[in-house]
């Protein structure tokens, strides 16, 4: 079963957080961050934690992909503590990814 939720952090960000649960275990997980670019008309992904291809790791769109981040074993914790890195940190990755995007860097 998939959960999802959506946690609006300030009037123009919010966190998409997807919890995938077999059998009451947590398997795999994703906490996005997503400003809404003005220029764009739409909320962008500006960077995430997830555990696709197997491993946990940070993207950051248009910066890096699969960042090896240093985050607790127990994949629930480490879902908690990812959202609050995303949250607490918001302006510094938004602000990293329009740097990004001024200097024409390409997203994902």
């Amino acid at each position: 079963m998939v959960r999802r939720r959506e946690v609006v952090i300030g009037p123009d960000r919010r966190l998409r957080v997807t919890l995938e649960v077999e059998r009451g275990k947590l398997r795999s997980w994703a906490v996005q961050l997503e400003w809404w670019d003005t220029e764009e008309g739409r909320f962008v992904w500006v960077a995430r934690y997830d555990t696709s291809g197997g491993g946990v790791h940070r993207d950051r769109n248009r910066i890096a992909s699969h960042e090896p981040v240093d985050l607790p074993e127990d994949p629930g914790e480490a879902a908690r503590v990812a959202e609050r890195e995303l949250s607490l940190k918001a302006e510094e990755y938004i602000e990293a990814y329009r740097a990004a995007k001024a200097q024409g860097r390409e997203g994902w």
